[in-house]
């Protein structure tokens, strides 16, 4: 429920933000994404992974003294932080061969696709800043067991 809710949050951003562009008729930021989307999801996922693993790291330090402390739903929530922006990597491919199909031709193609890259750049945006939002949390969890010694 909780992934359905968020998709749909990020294709009405994607809604909001197309529509500003469309009425401003600024095209930079479709241009941008469609030139470069997969290569800023690519850098997201490898920054994210890459904080992913300093997380898991630390969550190894804390099991040795602390074994009887269960991460399951920490390592589940990585793991789902991962695939989501594998699907996302590959909604963007799916989303630029339809906005570049000569043969795929209907009502509103361009707006269409424009709407899922923004979406995709947003909930990859905030993939990362959850990520990073972890990162503190489990800092903050270390002090206050630190503290606690």
């Amino acid at each position: 429920m909780k992934l359905i809710k968020n998709i749909s949050f990020y294709i009405i951003i994607g809604i909001l933000i197309c529509t500003l562009g469309n009425m401003l008729e600024s095209k930079s930021l479709f241009k941008y994404l469609q030139d470069n989307i997969i290569g800023l999801l690519l850098t997201l996922l490898a920054i994210n992974t890459a904080t992913l693993g300093l997380i898991a790291s630390k969550i190894q330090d804390i099991l040795i003294p602390y074994p009887s402390l269960d991460f399951s739903d920490v390592i589940k929530e990585m793991k789902m932080s991962l695939l989501e922006q594998i699907i996302l990597i590959i909604v963007s491919i799916a989303t630029l061969l339809v906005k570049d199909s000569a043969i795929l031709e209907f009502k509103l193609k361009d707006s269409f696709c424009e709407v899922i890259l923004v979406a995709v750049l947003t909930y990859s945006i905030y993939i990362l800043w959850d990520t990073g939002k972890a990162v503190f949390i489990t800092i903050e969890e270390i002090q206050n067991m630190n503290k606690k010694k």
